[in-house]
């Protein structure tokens, strides 16, 4: 409690036992619920920072099918390859942070030369596709079926 707190307190006290008015009690409730209104504030505003947490992740899985998509229409044959040093380096970084860490998808290293690697992403489609969930809708109609078409493509190779 704030020493300009405690003064005020001191003083409601004191005028209470003199007039034996209910000052003290009065000022508790107001500071109480004040508290209660703020809490409330504080867990709506918690609830739209999870909500927006949620939907900056769809955006991210967004962007990381967006960049695969662009890998795979530019007819590079190893589109799902990469090395390191390389142009592609920064988009690989992305694809780590938001599809390996959660496990979206593996990648496999391997060591070419001294500090120079290769690595090779293995997307599981289907898990990216329920990852996406409700920002499917998000998705350009473009995109939605290249991803369509990748779960597709992963399925006929599992079976």
């Amino acid at each position: 409690m704030r020493f300009r707190d405690r003064i005020l307190f001191l003083g409601l006290s004191i005028v209470d036992r003199l007039f034996g008015t209910r000052w003290v009690q009065r000022e508790l409730e107001r500071r109480r619920q004040r508290l209660a209104e703020y809490q409330a504030r504080m867990a709506n505003i918690q609830q739209e920072i999870d909500q927006l947490q949620v939907r900056l992740e769809g955006l991210h899985l967004q962007l990381c099918l967006l960049y695969l998509r662009h890998r795979h229409m530019t007819g590079l044959e190893g589109w799902l390859r990469f090395e390191s040093g390389g142009s592609d380096e920064p988009g690989l970084d992305i694809l780590i942070e938001h599809l390996v860490k959660p496990r979206l998808a593996a990648i496999e290293v391997q060591e070419t030369a001294p500090g120079h690697h290769v690595y090779h992403l293995r997307p599981d489609w289907k898990a990216i596709a329920t990852a996406v969930g409700d920002a499917l809708k998000m998705l350009e109609p473009e995109t939605l079926t290249w991803l369509r078409q990748q779960v597709a493509n992963q399925s006929q190779f599992t079976t």
